[in-house]
């Protein structure tokens, strides 16, 4: 059943691009149908906007599902398409500041998120000759690892979360690329709280030490599905590390800062976003510092 993926995820790519991302709509509707973590979805939704009704959280959450699996759809999809296509599939807005800040040659620490078709970043990287690492956590089954192996095809190094500090600071010294995703929920000893939505949440710090640690400039990149079909690689900052609170307060600082850029772009495209992660699963403990600037409602409407 395992050898069934490879070539199902072969014979997917081989399709034209209007039909791979209709049919990877279907299947996030589908899912959204079988309310798989729908109750997530939309708690995460209702402490992100409380003031919505909800009828827009779930108009807002069944195009997200929809919106996700368009954006796995054109992942999948990417590799089959020939450099000239794949050229006019982007429209790069801020994309030669990050070229400039790499061709300095000190390394570039983006900060990311799951939103739209992020995982194309790579591909448009690997077009432009950047070598690209991105911090990521084990993933298990045959789909999985035919996602790892369709980041490999599109010239993705992948860093293991275990050590991913050393081996992040090292490719940065190499002068390459490092990408930490910083929209997701991480466990206390490995992350720090800062607002996302006005609410704690705990977030690997690791593209802010790495940034300090190095001295390499830091951005935030996100992918944005457009109405014409095609792929707005947006690039924001680069973010100077705040100086003068010691290296704890500089690193809590500068993550707040790479966090509200996300959220702005999430603010912007919010049936883009992967809501359906746990991002605000970790909470503080009572009396610490973040607890006090969340709502006062934030604990009551987590999802389960």
């Amino acid at each position: 059943m395992t050898s069934l993926v490879p070539a199902a995820a072969a014979l997917f790519a081989l399709l034209p691009r209007s039909f791979r991302l209709a049919l990877g709509r279907g299947l996030g509707r589908l899912a959204w149908a079988l309310h798989i973590r729908r109750r997530i979805a939309l708690g995460n939704l209702a402490l992100a906007f409380p003031d919505w009704t909800p009828a827009r959280r779930r108009r807002i959450a069944r195009e997200a599902y929809a919106n996700a699996g368009a954006g796995l759809a054109d992942f999948v999809g990417a590799g089959a398409l020939p450099p000239d296509a794949l050229d006019r599939l982007f429209v790069l807005d801020g994309f030669d500041r990050f070229e400039r800040l790499f061709a300095e040659g000190r390394g570039v620490v983006v900060a990311s998120a799951h939103l739209g078709p992020w995982e194309l970043l790579a591909a448009a990287c690997a077009r432009r000759g950047i070598p690209l690492n991105i911090v990521t956590r084990s993933l298990r089954g045959a789909a999985n690892r035919q996602l790892v192996a369709a980041r490999a095809k599109s010239g993705v190094r992948e860093i293991p979360a275990r050590g991913a500090l050393a081996a992040g600071v090292q490719a940065l010294r190499r002068g390459e690329v490092v990408v930490n995703l910083l929209d997701q929920n991480m466990l206390p000893r490995r992350g720090i709280f800062v607002d996302f939505f006005g609410v704690p949440a705990c977030t690997t710090p690791a593209a802010s030490i790495m940034a300090r640690r190095t001295g390499a400039p830091a951005i935030v990149a996100v992918a944005i599905h457009e109405p014409d079909g095609r792929v707005r690689l947006r690039v924001d900052g680069p973010f100077p590390i705040p100086g003068g609170a010691g290296p704890a307060g500089e690193v809590r600082a500068h993550t707040q800062l790479l966090c509200a850029a996300i959220e702005a772009q999430v603010r912007a495209h919010p049936e883009q976003w992967l809501w359906l992660h746990r991002r605000w699963k970790t909470r503080p403990p009572p009396g610490a510092r973040g607890e006090a600037s969340g709502r006062p409602q934030a604990r009551r409407a987590e999802p389960a």
